[in-house]
């Protein structure tokens, strides 16, 4: 592994030239400071902060040796023997160079916590693991790794049970059997000294991905399912890829199109159904405590969790992906069933993800699924929701902190949560750039206010609730993306010990407050009951309701206004910038610096995005126009080098005044992927306003930095200044494409969003001024 310092372009390059190399991985850590060693320094002489980037190299045994040797000789000053003289301008370039190893394959993957905590009672059961191998571009080499791993996995008394290679990805996998005391007996050491792991990237834990089920929990039944009206279509636009579903449930019946290829219907027991029964719940009626329509077309549903957990793993039952298949396999044939040969659903647009890894959590390197999902996006032109991820884990809180105080008590737990970020990121696959990341709003419908024991923590809807995963994302992107409702996650107050901190506990229920759902009943046969979640797999499945019924209002507005509206094909970039477009910050970045400058962690800009996002998501407004706010929506496809350019003419009942507006500009589109380089994704696109007027200086909420590093940028702009312009003023969006990881060959799907917005009540009839003056033409530009 060379870690280099500085920002230097023409560093793969300098491996191409030194035989017995070979890169495998380019991964981009945090900008750092400039030291004492190294420093960036601009062209005027500048030192600046720089990017310090992990290169991962392989080589023989033989080239090994060799590169430790003149590394060796590098740092004591002496000069390269003949023939020597790249590595010299290599090593020049380094700040360590080391090999890759057990501290790399198992920590940074969550495995080693996962077996002490599962396996402490076995010792020659079989297990399963996941062996995540370097992908070697020459078949014969990867051939001879999965032959020595097998060998030693025979020695070790277990055995191989598949493997799968996936080049687009980078991903080879294999599915191991081992005896638990082996996994067991790393944990103890810290190593792995019975398998030849040269060729190992990582170990992965299996079965991770999974939603725990409560027993026992309140019910309520259903309210008034049957008068609710049912799908007017036959197609489905949104998918759920979950647990499996109670099909004759009151809310899903009629409503729903269930596909179970692998019959696992038959072996869950309808008691047990519980998240694939939630989830859809909400994806086709949002929270049910809540007045929003069901979906006027049915719902998609594919299950690929299960529960047929094994009775060693302790606490509450679950339901998980299967221990049998490698997660890969799992999610790629249940997306490509949907879309390739007979396709089952190939009208659907967005899919809805709502579990992750809890092993995983995302730490410079990008997991196997997360690679997976974009690279389905950028293939089917799919749109998918995927959960931040939970953390359930104690929260300390000073000892003299007076719990009563809701104020107070909001200011420690985001004090706390700040501190523990580095152990609360993003669950895997919730790091995918093309996806839509959603947090927990900390926010229901339940009205529940009732004393229950438990503590508030949270008295904003703006924030997140307490289990909700933080940023950010690849290369710092923005992610999560967007919060939801997540249910108001309350706090159990512990016991307290003389001297030591006050800690609260998160204990997942189905009583209220939280996010209504579907749920099986107690008794058997019972199809109508309701409980309540919390967390972001509830407030991923309203990302997905609230995407259903965006579908559906663009085919009203093709069936309106024809082709002014953008073709379907360009669905998926048109939901994705719509969610966000209606994101705002709003209370949450004051209360977030207040914690922040207490903590004093970080630029506060980064902060609240990295807990928020672009903030909580109010789709309903994206598609609202009046008096006072006027949105225009265009899509397209760039190639590299070409952009395109809509004019957005500003009202003339605006110039002059000194009215409070607000400029909003949502881009989104879905990018091919590079998973062996530092960027990663292959499309950078951007747009930027030409033109713009100087009443609109304030920026809102994220960065202009933040806003561009993954695949949505989100630009809010206000202003009150009086400027006076001409009644022909507009203002020109060019929206550009740059190769960013490597070739771009392909043409990139995008969409954006424009709204411009003034208080209501002020009497400026500002949309019907942009409508008659807005013809949406659109120029195409080369080299830009």
């Amino acid at each position: 592994m060379l870690e280099v310092a500085g920002e230097l372009t023409d560093f793969v390059k300098a491996i191409e030239k030194v035989h017995g190399l070979e890169l495998l991985l380019e991964a981009a850590v945090d900008r750092i400071d400039s030291g004492e060693d190294f420093a960036a320094v601009d062209h005027k002489g500048k030192v600046h902060r720089y990017d310090r980037e992990l290169y991962v190299v392989f080589s023989d045994g033989r080239a090994w040796d060799e590169l430790l040797r003149l590394w060796e000789r590098f740092q004591r000053g002496e000069k390269m023997p003949y023939g020597k003289a790249p590595f010299g301008h290599l090593f020049s370039r380094l700040e360590t160079l080391r090999a890759w190893d057990d501290r790399d394959r198992l920590q940074r993957s969550g495995a080693m916590v996962v077996w002490a905590r599962e396996l402490h009672e076995l010792a020659d059961e079989l297990v399963e693991l996941e062996v995540e191998l370097w992908l070697r571009r020459d078949p014969e080499r990867r051939r001879r790794v999965v032959d020595e791993l097998t060998a030693d996995l025979t020695r070790a008394g277990g055995s191989l049970v598949h493997e799968t290679v996936h080049v687009e990805i980078s991903y080879h996998g294999l599915l191991a059997r081992v005896p638990a005391r082996r996994l067991l007996q790393v944990v103890a050491e810290r190593e792995v000294r019975w398998l030849k792991a040269d060729g190992v990237r990582f170990f992965h834990a299996v079965g991770q991905c999974a939603a725990v089920t409560f027993d026992g929990e309140v019910v309520e039944p259903a309210a008034a399912a049957a008068a609710r009206p049912r799908p007017s279509s036959v197609d489905a636009r949104v998918a759920v890829l979950d647990g499996v579903p109670l099909a004759g449930h009151a809310l899903l019946a009629g409503r729903i199109i269930a596909d179970d290829p692998d019959g696992w219907e038959a072996l869950t027991p309808a008691a047990h159904r519980n998240h694939g029964t939630a989830m859809t719940s909400l994806v086709l009626h949002g929270d049910l405590n809540g007045d929003g329509p069901p979906q006027r077309t049915p719902i998609y549903v594919r299950p690929i969790l299960r529960d047929q957990t094994p009775d060693w793993v302790g606490g509450a039952g679950r339901e998980e992906l299967p221990r049998d298949r490698l997660a890969v396999d799992v999610l790629h044939s249940a997306v490509a069933r949907m879309f390739e040969g007979d396709a089952v659903a190939a009208g659907v647009r967005v899919v809805v993800l709502a579990v992750g890894d809890t092993a995983s959590q995302f730490d410079r390197f990008i997991s196997p699924l997360a690679r997976l999902l974009d690279w389905l996006q950028a293939r089917y032109e799919v749109l998918i929701l995927v959960s931040a991820g939970n953390h359930l884990g104690d929260i300390e809180l000073p000892r003299d902190l007076d719990v009563a105080r809701p104020e107070a008590l909001q200011q420690e737990v985001l004090c706390a949560l700040q501190r523990e970020a580095g152990l609360r990121r993003l669950l895997s696959p919730g790091e995918s750039v093309n996806a839509l990341t959603i947090g927990a709003a900390h926010d229901d419908a339940s009205g529940f206010s009732g004393d229950d024991g438990r503590l508030e923590p949270i008295a904003s809807g703006d924030l997140p609730n307490v289990c909700s995963a933080v940023g950010s994302g690849v290369r710092r992107a923005v992610k999560p993306d967007l919060l939801l409702p997540g249910g108001r996650q309350r706090l159990t107050l512990e016991p307290q010990m003389e001297g030591a901190p006050r800690r609260v506990s998160l204990a997942a229920t189905r009583r209220p407050p939280g996010v209504r759902v579907a749920a099986p009943g107690r008794q058997t046969g019972e199809l109508s009951a309701t409980s309540y979640d919390t967390g972001t797999s509830p407030a991923t499945a309203l990302a997905g309701y609230h995407a259903g019924h965006l579908l559906e209002a663009l085919d009203d507005l093709r069936q309106r206004y024809g082709p002014a509206i953008p073709a379907p094909e360009y669905d998926a970039v048109l939901v994705k910038a719509a969610l966000v477009h209606g994101a705002r910050w709003g209370t949450a970045a004051a209360s977030i610096d207040r914690a922040s400058a207490e903590v004093a962690v970080g630029r506060p800009r980064d902060i609240v995005a990295r807990m928020v996002g672009y903030g909580r998501c109010r789709p309903g407004v994206v598609l609202t126009c009046d008096d006072h706010r006027v949105t225009a929506l265009a899509a397209g496809r760039l190639e590299a080098g070409r952009a395109h350019a809509y004019r957005f003419p500003l009202p003339p009942s605006l110039a002059s005044k000194t009215e409070r507006r607000r400029l909003t500009v949502t881009m989104a589109w879905l990018t091919p992927i590079n998973p062996e380089h530092r960027s990663y994704r292959r499309a950078a696109l951007a747009v930027d306003p030409d033109g713009l007027p100087a009443h609109l200086v304030k920026r809102g909420d994220v960065d202009q930095h933040g806003a561009r590093r993954g695949t949505v940028q989100h630009d809010v702009l206000e202003g009150s200044r009086a400027v006076p312009y001409a009644p022909d003023t507009a203002i020109e969006l060019v929206v550009s494409c740059r190769a960013d990881a490597g070739e771009l060959t392909t043409a990139v799907p995008y969409a954006i969003f424009v709204t411009l917005e003034v208080p209501q009540g002020v009497g400026l009839p500002i949309y019907q001024e942009v409508r008659q003056r807005l013809r949406v033409p659109v120029s195409v530009r080369a080299g830009a």
